[in-house]
């Protein structure tokens, strides 16, 4: 055997091996495959109820500063809330929602200001792409070849020791703080009160402010951007009603205004709605649980009251 055919062997099983440890053996469960969990028991929830229906599309601001239970109550209609997490890919989601809606549905969008510049490889590497690999890789196919490639070759020798902790403490019983048993049957997260925020106090103090930056909001619109565009174009053309909006940062300082006007007619050019509530969902740092997109729970139902009003005018006939 030659020298070049011996190497040329030695990294195909190289690559074997690498694929079969981190494609079917290891996984990490209690942070990165909560992902894939989460949108089942979303999904679940969004297929058993009826038409019309709402469902509140953005990363981790859906799913903690937004209750889809006081809508649905107020508004009379199903609410999903379809939030994750920060570091999942918008595309994830957006295609998460599309399987469950139909015309006359609403969706409500507060993403997170620095989603819309989020690169394409920063979203196609995402806590997802790693939970799909292991566990539902023929999912990212929708992502293309250059999406199905970064998620397979995102992995290293520290991936391999987080996942052998993760699994090791999930073997002994242990589980992280919010989970899918801190979730209700809508898809919002619960339990994260006044009491449980006390640890995180002085961080909320010392965070700097989330404010979004008018030059920058919209940088790199082959990332996120364009997965958000080609979802607005895709509810469009089939009688879906999308309602763009603020998350919840802190009120130190207002919203700036032009950055307000900028994705007003972002969400316009593509016949999206867009509602900026009385106070631009701000709130005092009081009011934050562990970071400045995460309202305590009596925040979050607070702000889900007045967010229901605002979608009730938009939901006249």
């Amino acid at each position: 055997m030659t020298r070049i055919l011996r190497l040329a062997v030695t990294c195909a099983v190289s690559l074997l091996l690498y694929f079969l440890v981190f494609g079917f053996i290891v996984s990490r469960p209690m942070v990165v495959d909560i992902s894939q969990l989460m949108m089942e028991k979303k999904m679940a929830y969004a297929r058993a109820t009826g038409h019309p229906k709402i469902l509140i599309v953005a990363n981790s601001n859906a799913r903690f500063s937004h209750s889809c239970a006081v809508i649905e109550q107020s508004l009379h209609r199903p609410c999903v809330n379809l939030g994750i997490a920060g570091d999942t890919g918008i595309d994830w989601t957006l295609d998460s929602a599309r399987s469950a809606l139909a015309p006359g549905d609403l969706v409500y969008m507060p993403i997170e200001f620095d989603i819309y510049s989020r690169s394409k490889v920063q979203m196609l590497t995402g806590m997802d792409a790693a939970s799909r690999f292991r566990h539902d890789k023929l999912s990212l196919l929708n992502r293309g070849a250059e999406g199905v490639v970064r998620a397979a070759f995102m992995f290293g020798l520290p991936t391999l020791i987080q996942s052998l902790g993760e699994m090791g403490l999930q073997a002994t019983g242990v589980r992280r703080r919010f989970g899918l048993d801190t979730l209700d049957m809508q898809g919002d997260e619960t339990g994260h009160d006044d009491a449980r925020a006390l640890p995180y106090v002085e961080i909320i103090r010392s965070q700097p402010e989330n404010l979004p930056d008018e030059k920058t909001l919209f940088d790199n619109p082959d990332g996120s951007q364009a997965a958000i565009v080609r979802f607005l174009d895709w509810c469009k053309t089939h009688g879906i009603v999308v309602v763009g909006g603020l998350p919840t940062i802190f009120d130190d300082i207002p919203v700036p205004a032009n950055s307000i006007a900028r994705l007003k007619e972002f969400y316009a050019r593509h016949g999206a709605k867009f509602l900026v509530l009385a106070n631009r969902s701000q709130y005092p740092r009081s009011a934050f649980f562990d970071t400045s997109y995460h309202l305590r729970e009596p925040w979050q139902k607070r702000h889900s009251a007045l967010l229901a009003a605002g979608l009730a005018q938009l939901l006249q006939p």
